[in-house]
């Protein structure tokens, strides 16, 4: 049976690929996936909405050449989300023109959930919905989206903030608002260790590739081909949603759009997992690649942090740093006792991080 109050999660868009023009994971939908099923496995009634556009475009023409997009993306079928993961039947899709009546049509007693800045601006004017239905999932520090004041406002409006880590919960505090902390879990179903980490070559290096100038895949390059100067033998084995870089090394081998399954192959292929990142939300894949048994070199932000402490569940180096970075690398590929004490606990520490613990904190939050 149904329960009586209606959960509604705005998300920034769909989760569709530009080029390739097919749904993809990413990290920030698959945590409002992961909720969105447990709260309809206990039989709420659980919405997931897609905007196509913001309402607050200053150019009336904007509007009017968007809605025409939105019209022909929604007769031919292009409107789509979801289809990378396993969503339970049971969740309805929206895919409204932008949250703004009369597109989608709100209930006083839904609980509804921003999962993004401009989805919280949004909720924000939403005024059939009482101030203490309203909840705003914080990701990350969406300065990229508006300016710095701007989104530090946003978690002054008055909702329930809800963070995924430390960092992001002590700039909500300085920016004059509370939170609660509800950090991710992880997959544990989808990720295990498979390949003994001792029997791993030291040689074989993961990295996770992305065009977002955050990920500072320019970074991890860079400080891969200072180990590949020192050590020959270096291999990289590199996946992700967008197409692989021009000009890619030989000794680079690109999984593009891997499933599930793959990517837990890849990451139980390898000795080491390398990240740049210069901001991280949470930092989803290194907590896979802990699952899986790599020993972790990565950069010191606070996302990483949330799992990764330094010299005991990886190596970290400072943000931008590339021969701090390409130091580590060596040093795990090295040391086989390092390399092999860092992975065995990053793997143990890891199990904390489950998603059953995370959303009894969230339904904690919701329904008391």
């Amino acid at each position: 049976m149904k329960r009586s109050k209606r959960i509604i999660f705005l998300l920034p868009g769909c989760d569709i690929d530009p080029t390739s023009r097919k749904c993809v994971i990413v990290g920030g939908y698959k945590v409002v996936y992961e909720y969105a099923n447990m709260l309809a496995c206990d039989g709420y009634d659980v919405v997931l909405a897609f905007s196509h556009a913001r309402c607050d475009y200053p150019n009336p023409m904007r509007h009017i050449y968007g809605f025409v997009g939105y019209l022909y993306r929604k007769f031919t079928g292009q409107l789509q989300a979801g289809k990378s993961f396993s969503l339970n039947p049971s969740i309805h899709k929206w895919f409204p023109y932008c949250y703004h009546r009369p597109f989608v049509l709100f209930r006083k007693t839904d609980l509804v959930i921003a999962t993004a800045y401009d989805t919280a601006v949004e909720l924000s004017k939403f005024s059939q919905i009482p101030l203490e239905n309203k909840y705003y999932l914080i990701q990350g520090y969406e300065i990229w989206r508006d300016t710095p004041e701007a989104v530090r406002a946003s978690y002054r409006i008055g909702m329930h903030n809800i963070v995924i880590a430390p960092w992001l919960q002590d700039i909500v505090s300085e920016s004059g608002a509370d939170s609660t902390l509800i950090t991710n879990g992880l997959d544990f179903h989808r990720f295990s260790l498979k390949n003994p980490i001792e029997g791993r070559s030291p040689f074989e290096v993961v990295l996770m590739y992305h065009t977002l100038e955050q990920k500072r895949c320019q970074d991890s390059f860079a400080a891969l081909n200072i180990v590949k100067n020192a050590i020959p033998e270096l291999h990289v084995t590199m996946f992700g949603t967008c197409d692989a870089p021009k000009d890619m090394p030989s000794w680079y081998t690109y999984h593009h759009q891997p499933t599930g399954q793959e990517l837990c192959d890849i990451y139980n292929s390898g000795a080491i997992y390398v990240a740049a990142s210069d901001i991280e939300g949470f930092g989803l894949t290194i907590g896979e690649a802990m699952i899986c048994g790599c020993a972790v070199a990565c950069t010191d932000n606070g996302g990483f942090r949330c799992m990764a402490e330094h010299e005991k569940t990886a190596l970290l180096s400072p943000v931008y740093d590339v021969e701090a970075l390409a130091g580590n690398i060596i040093r795990l590929i090295c040391d086989t006792q390092l390399r092999h004490r860092i992975a065995n606990a990053g793997n143990q520490d890891i199990q904390q991080f489950t998603w059953e613990k995370s959303y009894q904190k969230l339904k904690s939050l919701l329904f008391t």
